[in-house]
């Protein structure tokens, strides 16, 4: 998968000889998401999300994914002026950060922003050129996450070739405005009822189907995503509120 997780300024590929004295100070608050509308989702994490965001799924040439709505118009409505998350679910992605993967071909590549090198950070490799324990834990955390999105893309290709996901233009009527969005994909609970017996089961025992209908449900967010998002809009007309056209747009090129 690729695209761009766009809390990322700067992104270059790591490399133990030509970054071996390199050091990386981790964010000390959530103000790299300033900018962030919407955050790729990993299996385990749709439904956690689906308590606080409007959940729903973006097509990216053959890969459908997941992802949680977090902001619009270049405006991430979950970031307090303080730098704190305003809710106690913080997608995976953005606790890994300033650390990402980058996929090229069948090889995963880890990524840092560019920004947060400083010689104030934690040193990514020791002179012997091996990698640090502070790396090595950066690592394990960047390959459960990677783990993680590929089942939900698998999950996802799966629901929609069964028909349970269905592609929609979706308009929100909020009391602050409209969200508008382009080419999305919802869970789509009626195919249930036309999907043979023994594919329901193969949903059900993988899991799946509790984690549809969270995702389903989720879309109720945007009244609670209104209420974030109001002091940002309580001086803005009606003609002001974000249309997103489409997801990927926003994870074009994706460091993961």
């Amino acid at each position: 998968m690729k695209g761009l997780f766009s809390a990322f300024k700067s992104a270059i590929i790591l490399d133990e000889k030509e970054h071996k004295d390199i050091k990386v100070k981790m964010p000390k608050d959530m103000k790299f998401m300033e900018k962030v509308e919407v955050v790729p989702l990993g299996l385990s994490e749709i439904i956690p999300a689906s308590l606080f965001y409007p959940v729903m799924f973006g097509r990216q040439e053959d890969v459908i994914f997941p992802f949680a709505v977090v902001g619009a118009y270049k405006k991430s409505f979950y970031l307090a002026e303080d730098g704190s998350w305003k809710v106690s679910v913080i997608p995976r992605m953005c606790k890994v950060y300033p650390f990402g993967v980058f996929q090229h071909g069948e090889e995963f590549l880890i990524v840092v922003d560019e920004p947060y090198i400083s010689p104030d950070g934690e040193r990514i490799f020791n002179e012997l050129g091996e990698e640090t324990d502070f790396f090595k834990n950066i690592r394990k955390e960047l390959t459960e996450l990677v783990k993680d999105l590929l089942s939900a893309m698998e999950f996802a290709q799966e629901l929609y070739k069964n028909g349970c996901l269905k592609s929609i233009n979706l308009d929100i009527q909020t009391s602050i405005g409209n969200f508008s969005f382009k080419n999305v994909l919802i869970g789509n609970i009626e195919a249930l009822y036309k999907i043979q017996p023994e594919k329901l089961y193969y949903l059900n025992v993988n899991g799946y189907l509790p984690v549809l209908y969270a995702a389903y449900y989720s879309v109720r967010n945007f009244e609670l995503l209104k209420f974030i998002a109001r002091d940002f809009f309580l001086n803005k007309e009606e003609k002001d509120i974000p249309v997103i056209q489409n997801p990927k747009e926003e994870l074009k090129n994706l460091y993961i």
